[in-house]
């Protein structure tokens, strides 16, 4: 904070101000990027400009007079004004006595806003107004006859006073800044340098230079994320896995007899690249992205198996939370047992002594698939022949689990995704991860009947629900709130929901369960068992099912205001009842079928393809809540940016080219600071 103290001569509320807005450094300060740009270079006369359309008006601007009326709440500035043609004009400024009073009768001015026509007059709301002189001298060039930057309003510092300390300081960047690139990479990928592009971003000298420098910016932030990604799987695939014989179908194909079910092409299509992996030269490091309903568990345990008769290999499966690693067991279970192989269960809610049995037999060899939640990767456990990890969900630990387990000789991972991630994201944020998907549900299971209704149709409901659930289904009602809030009042609560459904249902009052987020663990899963063994048979819920444990009689879901929700996390929440061969229902409340809103949940009607979903998402809100896994510097990637295939697979290029030109980036020791001080944050 000292220096930019020195740097900017500034005050020390100035300061605080700036540390509220995470602006502390010289190079924060030079961070700070506009939001959008005004072209004011080419100055047009007010009869030149296009009602409600932002524009600049004549430089001969000459102020004859002003008055002022008060109006209700508002106070309202006319002005009359003369061009330089001598045509006099008359505007109104709403509610502004600092702007009005700084305009001076006899003076000139340049007028920025977009102008509307009221009342017979032309009428500018909040313009910035600049002072024009004809003394070239005397003239403000930062904000005039130029590209100027617009940045985001800061608590307490005003635009236009942030933009005007960045233009006085301009010339120093060189002192704070330095390259990091070398000169022949920035040659071969048209890149300016990063003075040019600092200067270029704040303040352009021409709208060329201002979209190469913006360029620049995105370019490496996104390559950052690529070489962080990349150089992390070169180092840990720097163990050798090769596995000395050719592969053994035979196996595979004891197993899959074994299946009371046929696999889809898809998923035939997935165990044949995971086995590749295995007979390759490097660990596996796969992600596995599959639509809701697709069976990931079952393709990753016909691995799991495969390695086992092969070399003896040892399986560990990470689970999110403790309910879902008990269902995933009783799946794993299932499959294995019946082949003669061991699985255990590892979780937190074992006593020491179970946990130190289970430990020495997997030390020992004489467990071959053991299950656990992300939360025991800090127990003291060791294994025999650790070949395979299979992680569900939970991206954002995966530097953490990498580290973990690259102690036990770098197995195999898969990584399984359950959210379906477009293409363009997967390049841009998983290249680390080949990536396999299975996009193919099984031939019987039935499509999801996805149906819009309004809030008076949810009560018309009540018999066929009834009805349903006399004939064993189950329903579950989604609400997107815990409690009541002031700024949502129109959205229910899930408990006053709850309360809604006991008085709209009296003869299911004691078989209708709550279920949310600030329940105690314990609580929680007390309801999902009794969910699923029927002593429950409607369950009122926040979001908190889109980790859920299976029931396959749950067939019918109203998700209440859906219109609150992304189309990506209506899919999965959709997803929890479409588990068996019972036609499932969906029905999507929202309070009118009409607007934005509803032409967007429309989308859910016509597709049950999570992956169209998924980029329908990602062209409605960039890349944000899409990326789960992400938690810095990545949801300022513009949508443009992210859905453009070839500027992505350039970023990958660059990255490749480095790192092959200079191994770990020896040699660069700019870039590995620079690295160091970005990157570390996004994936740690």
């Amino acid at each position: 904070m000292s220096e930019l103290k020195s740097f900017l001569k500034t005050t020390p509320l100035y300061l605080k101000l700036l540390a509220n807005n995470w602006i502390t450094t010289v190079k924060d300060f030079f961070n700070y990027f506009p939001r959008t740009y005004e072209n004011r270079a080419w100055i047009k006369p007010l009869n030149q400009l296009i009602f409600d359309e932002k524009g600049v008006t004549s430089t001969k601007w000459k102020i004859i007079s002003k008055k002022v009326f008060k109006r209700w709440w508002r106070t309202i500035y006319d002005i009359t004004f003369e061009d330089e043609l001598g045509i006099l004009w008359s505007i109104s400024i709403f509610n502004s006595w600092y702007l009005a009073s700084k305009l001076q009768e006899g003076a000139w001015y340049i007028i920025v806003w977009k102008p509307t026509f009221k009342y017979w007059k032309t009428i500018f709301s909040h313009p910035d107004i600049v002072p024009s002189s004809d003394n070239w001298e005397l003239q403000e060039f930062y904000n005039t006859w130029r590209i100027f930057p617009i940045y985001s309003e800061m608590n307490g510092i005003k635009p236009w006073r942030f933009a005007k300390k960045v233009w006085e300081h301009l010339d120093e960047i060189p002192q704070y800044f330095s390259e990091y690139l070398p000169d022949e990479f920035l040659k071969k990928f048209n890149l300016l340098d990063v003075w040019t592009t600092i200067k270029n971003v704040h303040y352009p000298d021409s709208e060329e230079l201002k979209n190469k420098a913006i360029h620049r910016v995105f370019f490496d932030r996104l390559l950052r994320i690529q070489l962080f990604s990349l150089s992390n799987k070169l180092k840990y695939q720097s163990a050798n896995k090769t596995i000395w014989f050719d592969q053994q179908r035979e196996v595979l194909k004891n197993m899959l007899s074994r299946l009371p079910f046929e696999l889809t092409h898809a998923q035939k299509k997935v165990v044949k690249q995971i086995i590749d992996d295995f007979h390759s030269w490097k660990p596996m490091i796969r992600l596995l992205q599959w639509d809701v309903g697709s069976w990931k568990t079952i393709v990753a345990t016909l691995a799991a198996y495969y390695l086992k008769q092969i070399i003896w290999g040892q399986t560990v499966f990470l689970a999110p939370l403790e309910v879902l690693a008990q269902q995933h067991y009783q799946s794993v279970a299932k499959l294995l047992l019946p082949l003669w192989m061991r699985v255990e269960l590892l979780t937190g809610s074992l006593t020491k002594w179970q946990k130190d049995k289970i430990k020495l037999d997997l030390k020992e060899g004489r467990i071959d698939v053991i299950i656990w939640t992300h939360a025991l990767l800090q127990e003291n456990v060791d294994f025999h022949n650790l070949q395979y990890v299979i992680i569900d969900e939970q991206h954002k630990f995966w530097v953490k689990q990498r580290a973990f387990f690259k102690k036990f000789w770098a197995p195999h991972i898969l990584q399984m995704s359950a959210t379906p991630i477009p293409r363009s994201m997967a390049i841009a944020f998983f290249w680390e991860f080949d990536v396999s998907v299975i996009d193919e549900l099984p031939k019987w299971r039935l499509p999801i009947q996805t149906k819009i209704i309004s809030t008076s149709e949810t009560t018309k409901l009540k018999p066929w629900i009834l009805d349903k659930i006399n004939k064993g289904q189950k329903a579950f009602i989604v609400t997107p709130l815990i409690e009541e809030s002031e700024t949502l009042d129109d959205v229910q609560s899930v408990l006053n929901e709850y309360e809604n459904m006991v008085e709209l249902y009296p003869e299911l009052k004691w078989k209708i369960g709550l279920l949310h987020w600030k329940m105690r663990p314990k609580d929680k899963d007390e309801v999902m068992q009794n969910f699923k063994k029927w002593k429950l048979v409607m369950l009122v819920s926040t979001t908190v099912i889109e980790v859920w444990v299976d029931v396959p009689e749950a067939t019918i879901m109203i998700i209440r205001n859906s219109e609150r929700f992304w189309l990506a996390q209506l899919h999965q929440l959709r997803g929890r009842i479409w588990r068996s061969d019972i036609q499932s229902y969906c029905f999507l409340e929202t309070p009118k079928k009409s607007g934005d809103s509803y032409e967007r949940l429309k989308a859910m009607e016509e597709t049950t393809d999570g992956f169209k979903l998924a980029e329908l998402d990602l062209k409605n809100r960039g890349s944000w809540e899409i990326l789960w896994t992400m938690q810095s510097g990545i949801s300022d990637i513009p949508i443009e940016i992210l859905s453009d295939m070839r500027f992505l697979e350039t970023v990958q290029e660059a990255a490749l080219w480095l790192l092959t030109k200079y191994p770990n980036l020896e040699g660069l020791p700019a870039l590995q600071k620079f690295l160091d001080e970005k990157i570390g944050d996004i994936l740690a």
